[in-house]
Formats: structure tokens, C-alpha cells, sequence
């Protein structure tokens, strides 16, 4: 008797960006694999920007294909109506403006039945314009990882998750994290506090396009601050507190130490104070959110008029 064939719903969170989300349900099509595949799109945009493109697709798909809209502006939202959609024995997750190489989706299922893993994570390559400064370009890149290692925080822009692991943590993704990002990271890092096994896979590598307006260091300083604030809010908030006052402590001196050597390396190598100063920023957002300043709220948009 044959074993019973391996179910995987592929799930797309899409706010007003149908052109990237046609190319890449166009990818999904050209992807290889034994498994029963679903295609599930949540718009999160209340006009329905993405249903024209999507319901395109589903007319010439291999697969079943759903939408549906989440109205209220919030990621966390949109995740959370794919997943209660889903049902199948495995869930992915990638962001509608990303590109899977070949065999992208074999990739991740092989790598979680070799490593008994429940979620699997693979790298998200930044396709930048040519001839960008090397200081520009370094923000960018990621250092390679082994297939298998072990990972304990994770984005949900090329993930692989074991539907049943999700039964160890309520909520899902959390909707406070809707407007800042991070909900993603949250999940995960409460997951593998949950005991869920989770690794990389080299191989199952999508990549993405880097806009202009995001090509600048103002942008990467945001990000860094950003993100700063969303490793408090997922992992210092649980230290105990000696470790929390200690931690405090050592953030204070970091950025007293950096202010005073950024002048310095402003001269002498601009990269390394581009390097610097995202580290800096990445302090300050640790601090001022442990001081309970305001979230930054990356994905604010204003509705339309």
C-alpha cells in the first residue's frame, strides 16, 4: 500500500503589490514536487487590489487557488485568515514580492523529512541593482548557513511549517506586532521555546527585489532601530531581571562606546561606520522600547481617498 501523498497549502499575505504577486503565483507554477498543492491569497487591502491578478491565476493554475480579503490592516490578521484556511499536512509561507528558484518547494519538504523538523526556513537573497557601493550592498547580505542548522528565530518570508506544530502556542501571529512587523519572529521564537524542531535549508532559496527607497542609509538605520525593538519585545522582555538589569547596563555602554568611535570611523572607513551605526541603532531600539517608548509602525499606511 502506497503511503499517503504529502498535503502542503502555499500561503501569500499581499497588500497592493498585484504586479509582484502575478510574477510570483507565475513562479509557484514551475515548481515540482509529489505533494498535493493549494495556493491561498489573503488580500490584505479592503478594495481587493490583488483579486483581479489572483483570480487570473486561478483560471489556469495546476492547483487549487483561494482568496480571500482581510480588511483590517494588520499582517498578524492576514497570516492568521491563511492559516485558519488552511488544511492541509503542511503550511508555506512567502511574501508576495519574492521569487522561488527551481525546485524550491522540494527543497524545504526534503529537508523537514531528513531533520524530523516541524518548521524549515531558507534564505531570502536581496536582488540589488548593479555597481552599488560596497557599503550599501553589505546591509544586504547573509551569511550562509549549513542545510540542518539549527534555528531558533525565523521569518515567515520562506518557511515551511508542520500544520500540527502550530497546536503549541496560541495565538498564532500575535496582531500586536500587525503595524510593526515582527509577528513573524514572535511566533517562532515562541515555537521553538514550545519544543518545535526547527532548521535551514540552503537550498530552498528565494530572492527578492530591493527598492530604490530602500537603498539609502536612513532606510537600513530604520530598519536596524526597528528591528531592535522587535528582538526586545520577542526575547529581553523574558530575561529574568538580573539578567534584564545587566543587559540594560551593557546596551548603555555600547552606545556610549559608539558615539564616541563614530566620529572617528566616519574618517577613517565609511564602511565600518555604516556598520557601526546600524549596530547603534539597533541598540537604541532594544533601549527605548524597554523604556516603553512607542513602537515604530513600519507598515502604517493611510487609506485611500
Amino acid at each position: 500500500m502506497n503511503p499517503p501523498r504529502l498535503s502542503v497549502d502555499i500561503c501569500i499575505a499581499s497588500f497592493r503589490r498585484p504586479a509582484l504577486l502575478g510574477e510570483l503565483l507565475a513562479a509557484l507554477t514551475r515548481q515540482s514536487s509529489a505533494a498535493a498543492v493549494r495556493v491561498i491569497v489573503i488580500d490584505n487591502d479592503a478594495a481587493g487590489s490583488a483579486r483581479a491578478v489572483v483570480e487570473a491565476h486561478a483560471a489556469g493554475a495546476p492547483y487549487p487557488v483561494l482568496y480571500a480579503i482581510e480588511p483590517q490592516q494588520n499582517i498578524a490578521l492576514a497570516r492568521n485568515r491563511a492559516l485558519r484556511m488552511a488544511s492541509s499536512d503542511w503550511i508555506v509561507f512567502i511574501d508576495d514580492d519574492e521569487q522561488p528558484v527551481d525546485g524550491w518547494l522540494q527543497a524545504l519538504l526534503a529537508c523537514a523529512a531528513r531533520f524530523q523538523a516541524q518548521l524549515v526556513f531558507g534564505p531570502v537573497d536581496s536582488r540589488l541593482p548593479p555597481g552599488l557601493p560596497a557599503w550599501l550592498a553589505a546591509p544586504f547580505a547573509k551569511a550562509p548557513r549549513p542545510t540542518g542548522t539549527p534555528v531558533t528565530l525565523g521569518g515567515a518570508g520562506n518557511v515551511l511549517i508542520e500544520r500540527a506544530a502550530l497546536a503549541r502556542v496560541s495565538p498564532w501571529f500575535d496582531p500586536a506586532f500587525g503595524l510593526t512587523g515582527g509577528e513573524d519572529t514572535d511566533l517562532f521564537y515562541r515555537l521553538h521555546l514550545a519544543g518545535a524542531t526547527m532548521v535551514w535549508c540552503d537550498e530552498a532559496r528565494c530572492s527578492e527585489a530591493v527598492p530604490g527607497e530602500r537603498l539609502q542609509l536612513a532606510w537600513l538605520r530604520r530598519r536596524a532601530y526597528r528591528g531592535g525593538q522587535t528582538y526586545y519585545r520577542v526575547v529581553v522582555r523574558r530575561y529574568s531581571r538580573p539578567r534584564l538589569a545587566a543587559w540594560f547596563a551593557l546596551k548603555l555602554a555600547q552606545l556610549g562606546a559608539g558615539a564616541l568611535a563614530a566620529p572617528l570611523l566616519r574618517v577613517a572607513s565609511y564602511p565600518a561606520f555604516v556598520a557601526l551605526s546600524l549596530r547603534l541603532a539597533g541598540a537604541a531600539g532594544q533601549l527605548t522600547r524597554s523604556l516603553r517608548w512607542r513602537d515604530l509602525e513600519e507598515y502604517r499606511v493611510r487609506p485611500r481617498s
